[in-house]
């Protein structure tokens, strides 16, 4: 790209989508990969406060809402390929090598690694799911199948499936792992035929609009047994419903939009659900160690995927970071029983 086009789409994205849109897709753009120490930098450095507050001004909240309702009209389908479908090969050079969580760790000490901190929030979610060891047991959002090998490798005899919208996540769940994995979109396709002790999704709710999120909580307490258990955990916005971050992650998850927290619990409930526990956990370690690997498999990375991939998710990181650090949104992990 000449240096008049980059002018121009740098001007056209920040009329369309605003100058913090305009700055990731240039960089993204960059004719060479980032540097691992400037990137990092560019992102996570505190600004002035009046650059920060440029930033997210515009576009105004009416341009936003506009803009999230055209991106909003493409399938779950289509946004979950376009970030999951890139390949299996490049994502194993950043995740852990024990199970793949592509979602928050939790991190007890600085001392720990990513596999350490992988395997305590797994063994964290399994104490809330309360198991005895032979329930149903249902995994929306699945991934690489990786809560269901930790609970195959805990010695959970219940019957386990996991739904996913990923063909390159289905192709290794079923041959590498051996999972019952169906490519199921859990938010369109009905499954209250089946009933299931426990229904849980971990980093999956992200994905389910704000305008689907009533209907698939009432769905989720349909097909649970009395006195079944959901347990979620998931990111959602605390402050504000359409913040300028919403329109720059249409780069990384295109058609996905977040909710309320508040929203959530208030949709739960209504569909009769008890909230018996919701914790907030730091994410920003996660990220930050995603993208160590990353950068540091980047002749790998760039050769699997290419430059402006490697360039994207090496922008991804960085700017989650920032968006956790300004508390726009928070992890959370939550309990619901069927009462």
């Amino acid at each position: 790209m000449n240096r008049f086009n980059q002018l121009s789409q740098i001007v056209s994205d920040s009329i369309s989508c605003g100058p913090l849109y305009a700055i990731a897709n240039n960089r993204i753009h960059s004719p060479v990969p980032l540097d691992p120490c400037e990137n990092w930098d560019f992102w996570t450095k505190t600004k002035p406060e009046w650059l920060v507050s440029l930033l997210q001004t515009y576009p105004p909240e009416a341009k936003r809402k506009a803009y999230l309702a055209e991106m909003q009209a493409r399938s779950h389908a289509s946004g979950i390929e376009a970030h999951y479908d890139i390949s299996n090969d490049f994502y194993a050079l950043f995740l852990d090598t024990l199970y793949r969580f592509y979602t928050c760790a939790e991190f007890l000490s600085e001392q720990d690694t990513l596999e350490a901190a992988q395997t305590h929030k797994a063994e964290y979610l399994r104490e809330l799911l309360n198991l005895e060891g032979d329930e149903k047991i249902l995994d929306l959002g699945c991934g690489w199948g990786s809560m269901l090998k930790y609970l195959k490798d805990q010695g959970h005899r219940g019957e386990m499936t996991g739904f996913t919208l990923s063909q390159e996540q289905l192709t290794y769940d079923q041959q590498t792992l051996g999972l019952d994995v169906s490519l199921i979109d859990f938010i369109t396709t009905p499954f209250e035929h089946s009933t299931y002790d426990r229904i849980y999704s971990i980093g999956a709710l992200e994905h389910v609009r704000p305008s689907e999120l009533k209907k698939l909580y009432q769905k989720i307490y349909n097909a649970l047994v009395p006195d079944g258990l959901a347990i979620h955990q998931f990111f959602s916005f605390e402050r504000e419903a359409y913040p300028i971050s919403a329109v720059l992650m249409q780069i990384f998850f295109p058609g996905s939009n977040l909710s309320m927290h508040q929203k959530h619990l208030e949709f739960a409930q209504d569909a009769g659900f008890s909230i018996t526990h919701d914790s907030i956990h730091d994410y920003k370690p996660t990220i930050k160690a995603w993208y160590e690997r990353l950068v540091s498999n980047q002749e790998k990375a760039l050769d699997i995927v290419g430059l402006e991939v490697y360039n994207r998710y090496a922008t991804f990181f960085p700017f989650a970071w920032l968006f956790f650090q300004q508390h726009e949104a928070a992890l959370h992990r939550v309990v619901m029983r069927k009462g």
